[in-house]
């Protein structure tokens, strides 16, 4: 006996013996430890008083199943602590034995419960954060991508200039990217206005290469199968001498010095006829028979 009494005393796990009327018989002074209060105040009150009232019940059942025979492994309530906090416990108990009482071991699992909501809060941050992440990187995706088609707009501005004729200035440098788009963009006006006739300015344009070349052949083929006539205007020395080195096939091609000049020939195709008015105050423009007019 005198052995048990002391293992009772040293035991660093909370030891504890409670009747059938729910009272604490025995305890050793871990649970002083643990919870603030002194033995004797624990031994004076049921050991539910002290149950958080969420545990109260599954507490009262598990006692019940005891008494009744069962052992209990890996339960969990939680305690008052004097100082008005509750401290989890983990227990593992025996089965009434024949002094009627029950034989338990508690053991004091607050900190391991305050990591685990500590990490299932950061978790659900986290989840916030991504979704907040992706919601910012939607938004400046969405932006990015209205950015470029603006940018994109600007760097190919197709023009009505006159009824049945758009026109499309192009300035800079056209790489194969941009030569793209523009002819992305000026086939679908085509199509939308139902224009007769595209002229594509290259007045801005200083050089281009055997793609971008090609690229803009193909956008006055593709023109040609919507019904319209395309026109390339303002052809550089430098850009014509680069074609002419890269042996491009531009049989076919309608190439005028100018823009107006361009939109001279749509007109006169189109049997129009631009004349002057009141010493060039203002102008009119007529339909004429011109020869070689469709």
């Amino acid at each position: 006996m005198a052995d048990y009494d002391r293992f009772f005393q040293v035991s660093l796990e909370m030891l504890a013996t409670a009747n059938r009327d729910g009272y604490f018989v025995d305890l050793n002074p871990v649970w002083a430890r643990v919870l603030g209060y002194s033995l004797a105040e624990l031994r004076a009150r049921p050991f539910v008083d002290f149950v958080h009232a969420e545990d109260r019940e599954a507490t009262a059942a598990a006692a019940a199943k005891l008494f009744q025979g069962a052992e209990l492994v890996g339960f969990e309530n939680r305690y008052r602590h004097q100082g008005g906090e509750y401290r989890w416990l983990s227990w593992t108990a025996a089965a009434a034995g024949p002094d009627g009482l029950l034989y338990a071991c508690a053991r004091d699992i607050t900190p391991y419960k305050e990591a685990l909501a500590e990490r299932e809060q950061a978790l659900v941050l986290s989840s916030q954060f991504e979704a907040d992440y992706r919601r910012v990187e939607e938004e400046l995706r969405q932006r990015v991508e209205a950015q470029q088609d603006a940018i994109h707009s600007m760097s190919t501005p197709i023009i009505q200039v006159w009824d049945d004729i758009v026109t499309m200035p192009v300035v800079g440098l056209v790489d194969s990217m941009r030569a793209a788009d523009m002819k992305n963009s000026l086939l679908e006006t085509v199509a939308r206005t139902g224009a007769k006739f595209a002229i594509v300015d290259l007045t801005g344009v200083d050089t281009v290469d055997t793609a971008t070349a090609d690229h803009l052949l193909k956008v006055m083929r593709a023109v040609g199968l919507l019904g319209a006539r395309c026109v390339i205007t303002g052809i550089q020395p430098s850009v014509a001498q680069i074609i002419v080195a890269l042996g491009l096939d531009m049989h076919g091609v309608i190439t005028l010095r100018s823009l107006r000049e361009g939109l001279k020939y749509c007109m006169r195709a189109m049997g129009l006829r631009v004349t002057r008015v009141e010493g060039g105050a203002a102008t009119s423009v007529s339909a004429a028979a011109l020869p070689g007019s469709g």
